[in-house]
């Protein structure tokens, strides 16, 4: 079987092929060390393979992907291949992380909002637990006094009669003596 041919492309080519600018290419290539191939002049050659990094790369740089992520990636796969699928891979990995942290913040605020509800419910629930609970007691104490204030006013007027007895008796044993010794005499 024969090799597919691969085109290849000078930088203008090239640029208008990814629609950026020829400087955007050299400094892509020289900030990610990409090894481009070149001609018998020194001129830039580009092949259908770089123009599917260059590709992948335009694709991260869209995804606000930065260079110094994308030359790690080309340093540690240790070869020049397309980053397409590590990019793919990278994307949906950043992708996920942030639906991670954007659920993780609609549960948190979430939580608090139901923290802040059910705060105010516990605190209106125990406050009337705690003031049906005082007005209990508060009755039990005025019914313990009111208890407390009979028995006494009783004790205090068993007092007196007997106190109002005691003085009749006394009168009467007086007047007694006095008649008697009326009539005595």
């Amino acid at each position: 079987m024969k090799e597919p041919v691969q085109l290849c492309y000078t930088i203008s080519e090239a640029a208008k092929v990814m629609e950026v600018e020829p400087h955007v290419l050299r400094y892509w290539e020289e900030e990610l060390g990409l090894d481009i191939s070149r001609n018998s002049m020194g001129h830039r050659i580009y092949t259908d393979d770089d123009l599917k990094t260059f590709r992948s790369i335009k694709q991260l740089k869209a995804n606000h992907v930065a260079l110094k992520e994308i030359r790690q990636q080309i340093v540690t796969s240790g070869e020049k291949t397309p980053l397409k699928k590590d990019c793919e891979k990278d994307f949906c990995g950043d992708k996920m992380t942030q639906f991670k942290t954007i659920l993780s913040n609609i549960i948190k605020e979430a939580i608090n909002e139901n923290t802040d509800e059910l705060t105010t419910q516990i605190s209106s629930q125990v406050s009337d637990d705690v003031r049906k609970e005082i007005d209990y007691l508060a009755r039990m104490q005025e019914e313990e006094q009111e208890a407390r204030f009979k028995k006494l006013d009783e004790t205090i007027r068993t007092l007196q009669k007997a106190r109002q007895e005691a003085a009749i008796a006394a009168m009467e044993e007086k007047n007694s003596k006095k008649k008697k010794h009326f009539f005595k005499r």
